[in-house]
């Protein structure tokens, strides 16, 4: 097989590489382990260029005898260059371009000892031409060949690297090309901008109809909307991906570290009837709704003399500080109704919910009416009366805004160039505004235009590319 040559325009006054003219493949063929480090049923190898078949010829024996066609999973033995046993499994081979990479691709299969895999590759790089891959090498090359746009790239570390369900959802949207279709919308309406423009100026002089600049201006102001919509919709996102914090706070033996036992259906904190048993936080992980939550039990909330617990509530106060919702939890059963003055001055933006714990113990339901305004529940923790209610609760917290259900993670550099793009529309109305020539204009739309390719992938250094790629695992 004859390995297709790169071929690449390169703008020296920018310092920028612009692949979108041919897709061009590698010279050399990479190889990694694809499959997380450590033992398990499966340890996975990834080989992609134009040496695939030499190392599957070399390396790999069929054991029907058979060969490695396109997309069919084959039984092999894997063998040392010597012709040593390795180990057995299967072989799938994509030739290019439908292959992840758009190269030679070939996955192999092995039992998931480290042991196993690291012969195997050791092997294989001493075939001339084959080298480890980099991080994020394999991702690399498909944008580079014009299988991924740089988002839908971007979004593949996402996806692995998703810690709740919430997170996963706005990196599938991302890689399924969702930001890919904005831009391609910002581009096209912005060519047209740029064409009207550039059209008054070169025929002005012809009898020819154009849009006004009313019109254009609409055109932009819309734009400039839009992206503020994108903006705002990204920061929601990212403030609830994040993970949202949820400190439970009131006075010693209010019934704290039962709320977070029955909030999480398991017994994490020590629940005792002797009060300040839980003298420094504790915090756990789980979800609500496919979101991230952290629940952390504080120490209770009083005076004392007591050095570690003293510290145990200087520590529970710097938590309330960092978290977005508040569960205050008071002892209905006591009647005693603490007051939550020392914790607002700690709250900063977070949302506040008053629990009434030990309903079922209590005489008669307190008064809720005591927090007029704010979000109260009476609760218990025994019985699990009004817990789905609690967490419904918090649910409603969390998606408060409306375009919270709709995630859109946009990485930093995105939102950066949106900004720019943003900068530069509002520049060529104020240009407009103040009678400036339609060439100066077209410049801010070229700036404009720049930015989106910037975004897409169609204009990249390669020092942004470097900082991308890095930070993937070995093997994706």
């Amino acid at each position: 097989m004859v390995p297709i040559k790169w071929i690449m325009t390169r703008d020296t006054t920018k310092k920028n590489i612009d692949f979108s003219l041919t897709p061009p493949p590698a010279d050399d063929t990479i190889i990694a382990v694809s499959s997380p480090y450590g033992r398990g049923a499966i340890g996975l190898i990834r080989i992609s260029g134009p040496l695939v078949l030499s190392v599957l010829n070399r390396l790999c024996k069929p054991v029907s005898g058979s060969k490695f066609l396109p997309r069919k999973s084959v039984l092999s033995e894997f063998l040392s260059s010597d012709g040593e046993f390795i180990d057995e499994g299967l072989v799938v081979y994509f030739p290019a371009p439908n292959s992840y990479t758009g190269e030679d691709v070939a996955e192999l299969s092995f039992h998931g000892n480290p042991l196993i895999l690291r012969h195997f590759i050791l092997e294989s790089l001493k075939i001339e031409g084959i080298r480890p891959a980099e991080p994020g090498e394999f991702t690399r090359r498909a944008y580079l060949n014009q299988k991924l746009d740089l988002p839908r790239a971007e979004a593949v570390t996402r996806i692995i690297d998703a810690k709740s369900d919430y997170e996963l959802i706005a990196g599938r949207k991302m890689l399924r090309g969702e930001l890919g279709k904005i831009l391609s919308r910002f581009r096209s309406a912005m060519i047209s901008l740029k064409a009207e423009t550039e059209a008054e100026v070169d025929f002005s002089t012809e009898d020819l109809t154009f849009e006004n600049r009313e019109v254009r201006i609409k055109t932009i102001r819309s734009l400039i909307d839009e992206i503020d919509r994108i903006l705002e919709k990204s920061a929601v996102a990212s403030r609830i991906a994040g993970g949202v914090r949820i400190a439970i706070v009131g006075l010693p033996n209010a019934g704290k570290s039962s709320l977070m036992n029955a909030m999480l259906g398991w017994d994490r904190s020590i629940v005792s009837h002797i009060e300040g048993t839980t003298r420094d936080y504790l915090s756990e992980d789980m979800e609500i709704d496919g979101v991230g939550v952290k629940f952390i039990d504080t120490a209770g909330l009083r005076e004392t003399s007591d050095e570690i617990e003293k510290e145990g509530v200087r520590r529970s106060k710097s938590e309330i500080q960092k978290s977005n919702i508040i569960l205050h939890v008071i002892d209905s059963k006591s009647g005693k109704i603490d007051s939550i003055d020392s914790v607002r001055e700690f709250m900063q933006s977070a949302k506040i919910i008053h629990i009434f714990n030990k309903s079922d113990l209590a005489e008669k339901q307190g008064d809720a009416d005591v927090f007029e305004g704010e979000e109260s529940i009476f609760l218990s923790c025994k019985t699990g009366e009004n817990l789905g209610l609690l967490k419904e609760i918090i649910k409603n917290i969390i998606f408060t805004n409306p375009s919270s259900k709709d995630p859109m993670l946009l990485e930093e550099r995105h939102r950066y160039h949106f900004e720019r793009i943003k900068t530069a529309l509002l520049r060529v109305i104020e240009l407009w505004h103040q009678n400036a020539p339609d060439e100066i204009a077209a410049i801010e739309i070229d700036s404009a235009l720049s930015h989106i390719g910037e975004i897409s992938g169609k204009v990249s250094t390669e020092e942004v590319l470097g900082r991308i790629f890095s930070m993937f695992c070995i093997g994706k």
